[in-house]
């Protein structure tokens, strides 16, 4: 029992060193703002305790590839008025609405397997990589989106373009690096459990499963942003935002749910992206 108590005393220990360590490095490299620092820390710790260290590599994946996406022709974005705000450095908010679905099935593997121990759970896995694949196609799709030399096209309404960085716009670009971003965590999770560092009895299916619900889920996010989400148009610069208040002053509600912001339409598509990769697993 004192080995056991002492293994997970050093799991603990080497996870805080770690994960603040990647917090630091993350604020100091402004891809957090000092609230997305502490999201992200409970985000990142929760998954270390829960999950193990794996959990913990595939979403940091996520982590990187949208930090490098966010930043990539940065400037570009800003001349276009298509940049993240404060140089592409997340808050709470976006944080746990990308990070809530994926922590929540880290947290239910390992009370799981605390209550069956020696148990494992690839449900709660499937889940985890859904919602990440969806939340790094989304991120991905989104940056390199902003790049197309063609404007993005309602998805919704095919025929109809829409200008640059509209909630449900698509482009081809965006689409690709969508799939690109499901390649990356799917890619990730297949290799660890290749090796046998990951606790699964599957591998290439792992993979399957990124790919496949984290493109359905980066669509839920579209469909959501091109038909609940709330648009709005500044009174002050006559701007089409996603934004309740903008140039300082409160802006026109022209469509959607006013409430219904951004970050839902993010928490609400992981999950979609969590849900369709345990409905997977159980086909597998």
């Amino acid at each position: 029992m004192d080995i056991i108590a002492n293994d997970i005393l050093i799991h603990a220990i080497v996870g805080l060193i770690i994960v603040s360590a990647f917090g630091v490095l993350s604020i100091k490299l402004r891809i957090v703002s000092f609230s997305g620092l502490i999201a992200g820390f409970i985000v990142g710790y929760i998954v270390w305790i829960f999950g193990g260290w794996t959990w913990f590599i595939i979403i940091l994946m996520f982590h990187l590839s949208a930090a490098f996406f966010t930043k990539f022709k940065y400037k570009r974005k800003v001349k276009q008025g298509l940049a993240q705000e404060k140089g592409g450095a997340r808050g709470w908010p976006n944080v746990f609405a990308n990070g809530g679905f994926p922590t929540i099935c880290a947290a239910l593997e390992g009370i799981f397997v605390i209550l069956i121990i020696g148990g494992a759970f690839d449900i709660f896995l499937f889940g985890f990589i859904g919602a990440v694949a969806t939340m790094t196609a989304d991120t991905i799709a989104t940056e390199t989106g902003l790049l197309s030399k063609t404007n993005p096209r309602l998805v919704t309404k095919l025929r109809k373009v829409v200008e640059p960085g509209s909630s449900g716009g698509v482009t081809i670009l965006g689409e690709l690096g969508a799939l690109v971003g499901t390649l990356i965590i799917g890619g990730m999770a297949w290799l660890l459990a290749g090796l046998g560092l990951l606790a699964s009895s599957f591998t290439y299916q792992l993979l399957i499963a990124a790919v496949v619900a984290g493109m359905l889920g980066c669509l839920v996010d579209s469909v959501f942003g091109a038909s609940i989400q709330g648009i709005f148009q500044c009174n002050v610069c006559n701007k089409i935002t996603e934004k309740a208040k903008h140039c300082g002053k409160k802006s026109t509600h022209l469509r959607g749910m006013a409430f219904f912001e951004n970050n839902m339409v993010n928490f609400v598509a992981s999950m979609s992206g969590g849900l369709i990769a345990m409905g997977l697993f159980l086909l597998f």
